[in-house]
């Protein structure tokens, strides 16, 4: 045992103290930290530039960090700036917002149907598609995903769906731990992705 007289700490053990100490430092350093909000919402016609501008972006990124994703199967080429804007049209394109400066942070598309799941097309879902990020933004991609689960609710999804390219395991890692399970394979052109969803809450409406 010890004592800190001084301090008037009294304490079991040196690493009970340790943790502590840097649990209240942590505590105060985040307090200290700016708190990043944001705002999801349905893009409008006049941001699809500045939109696509974030997938080229993420490519260019992608290049630098030798990263083969989006970069080598010609992503760009296959949803170029007039797929965004017809998205933008139909209601299904949304983009994330820093709250306090009113930059892009992100972007996806919420499919109501899609090809890639015929075996199961009569369970409501979203299909997330074309999910993309500001480099260097920490937290945009899982408020995305968090944002259009609270949509799904909303709007009386089942529960969401997507696919990721099968040889990228940061990813499928990364979705298990957020709760979408596998659910089969996909292939369209050069991409080969795993199927993966996640059941949402049903709303039982009480009159």
């Amino acid at each position: 045992d010890c004592r800190y007289t001084r301090l008037s700490v009294y304490c079991v053990n040196l690493p009970s103290l340790t943790n502590n100490f840097m649990y209240n430092y942590n505590k105060n350093h985040l307090n200290k930290m700016p708190v990043i909000d944001y705002v999801f919402r349905a893009a409008q016609s006049c941001k699809v530039a500045e939109i696509f501008g974030l997938y080229v972006e993420r490519v260019r990124w992608m290049d630098e960090n030798n990263i083969n994703q989006w970069n080598t199967t010609g992503y760009l080429e296959r949803y170029p700036v007039s797929y965004y804007k017809e998205q933008c049209e139909l209601g299904t394109l949304y983009i994330l917002l820093n709250a306090n400066d009113g930059k892009l942070a992100g972007a996806v598309v919420l499919y109501q149907s899609d090809d890639r799941w015929l075996d199961k097309a009569d369970v409501p879902a979203y299909y997330i598609h074309n999910l993309v990020t500001a480099p260097g933004v920490k937290g945009a991609g899982v408020r995305i995903i968090e944002e259009s689960e609270r949509l799904g609710i909303e709007h009386g999804k089942h529960c969401m769906r997507l696919d990721c390219a099968e040889d990228n395991i940061y990813l499928n890692e990364y979705y298990a731990s957020k709760g979408y399970v596998e659910a089969g394979r996909c292939k369209d052109g050069l991409y080969v992705g795993i199927r993966r969803e996640k059941r949402l809450p049903v709303i039982i409406s009480r009159l």
